[in-house]
Formats: structure tokens, C-alpha cells, sequence
């Protein structure tokens, strides 16, 4: 891990939202794909880890974007050699804004987000949000590539083949990552009842801290609202 990697949270965050509005302010493909380009040479020099598997997605992001932009500007009239640019054109556009914050994610831990956090006064709900964000998308990602493991060790090629159907392969992925999604915020909200997480005390605890120490859980009765 490289100092880039301890450059504090928000600075990071800022130069993710820089770089992305630098690229949907370039006009057009002649400067989005070179900008696209220097933004993925960057991960690449920084030594953001699980760049191989973001550059696999990023390809095949661009190719639904591409083939996406030209059927529609088909619909509507556009040649070819009007239709191209511009999907070109969008396709960098999205590949250095999830390069810029691929960047962040790769190299913020949720400790060092805390810490931030906790540095700059932010509320309790934005800290939660900014470590379940930027925590969770990594470990989506993970299970995304053991989705694939799976199908590989089913007997489903899904390396050399066309792009079309790596497209439908990816597509099908879907399917048991949103279940994996649903199932992992089901376990946090679980586990945010457990220890009693309330916005409404400054410290959250399963137990009652005041000047005696409740030594169990306190389950309120809902007889006591009658």
C-alpha cells in the first residue's frame, strides 16, 4: 500500500468529483477517450489493487453503452458515422467517472473513513452512509466475481467467447447478485437492531449508559403505550 492510499478520505472524494465533471465537460470523444484513458493509467500507477477485474467491467460497460447509444440515435435518424462519436463520446464519459471513484473505493478502508469522518464533525447517519456505501459496492463486487467463479466451475465458458454473449452472461449475473445484495442489508439492519443503533443518542450502544451501566437488553414493552 502506497501513501496515496493514506491521502485522507474527503481529499480523495473531491478529486473523484473533479475528474468526473472534467469529463462530462470535455465536448466529445477526441478529448473523453484520451482523458478515459490517462484516468485508467493512473489506477494503474497508483497501484490500485483489483484493476485486472475493473478493467474486464469497464470493457464491458462501454460495449453496452456503445451498442445502447448507437441503436438509439439508429431509432432516431442518426447515420453511423454521426451515431459512433457519440457513443464513443459517453462510453469515456462513464469510464473515468467509475475510474475516479473505483479509486476511492479500492483505496479507502471503512476504518479510515471513520476516522475522516469523525475528524470533519459529521453527523452519525452521514458517517453510516459514507462506510456502508464505500464498503459494501467492494463486496458486491467480490461476490460478482464468485458468481462468475461459479458458472466457470459449472462448465460455462464465459471467457472466450464473443462480446454479445459475455454481455448476456453479465446480465445474468444479476439475478443472484441482487440476492446477495438484499441478504447483506438484511444482515446489517439486523445487526444495527442488535446493538441498538438510534440517531437519536449520541452513542449508540445494546445497553442503557448513563450513570449505572444496564447490564442486559432493555426490551420495551408495547403495553407501556397503553
Amino acid at each position: 500500500m502506497n501513501r496515496l492510499h493514506e491521502i485522507n478520505f474527503f481529499i480523495k472524494l473531491a478529486f473523484a468529483f473533479v475528474v468526473m465533471l472534467v469529463a462530462w465537460l470535455v465536448p466529445g470523444w477526441r478529448f473523453g477517450v484520451p482523458f478515459a484513458g490517462l484516468t485508467v493509467a493512473f489506477l494503474w500507477l497508483a497501484g490500485v489493487p483489483g484493476l485486472r477485474g475493473y478493467i474486464k467491467g469497464a470493457l464491458l460497460l462501454s460495449g453496452m453503452v456503445i451498442v445502447s447509444w448507437l441503436v438509439n440515435l439508429w431509432l432516431q435518424g442518426a447515420t453511423t458515422a454521426e451515431a459512433l462519436p457519440i457513443a464513443a463520446g459517453m462510453a469515456a464519459r462513464l469510464v473515468t467517472t467509475t475510474a475516479a471513484f473505483f479509486f476511492v473505493m479500492e483505496t479507502s478502508t471503512p476504518g479510515s473513513i471513520l476516522a475522516a469522518a469523525s475528524a470533519a464533525r459529521l453527523p452519525p447517519i452521514v458517517t453510516l452512509v459514507l462506510s456502508l456505501t464505500f464498503g459494501i459496492i467492494p463486496m458486491l463486487r467480490d461476490d460478482f466475481e464468485r458468481i462468475a467463479d461459479a458458472q466457470r466451475a459449472r462448465g460455462m465458458e464465459i471467457d472466450d467467447v464473443s462480446l454479445p454473449t459475455k454481455l448476456r452472461f453479465a446480465l445474468a449475473r444479476g439475478i443472484p447478485l441482487l440476492v446477495q445484495a438484499i441478504r447483506m442489508a438484511h444482515a446489517i439492519s439486523f445487526s444495527l437492531a442488535i446493538y441498538g443503533f438510534d440517531l437519536k443518542q449520541k452513542r449508540t450502544t445494546w445497553r442503557i449508559v448513563g450513570l449505572m451501566v444496564e447490564p442486559r437488553m432493555t426490551i420495551k414493552d408495547k403495553t407501556d403505550d397503553h
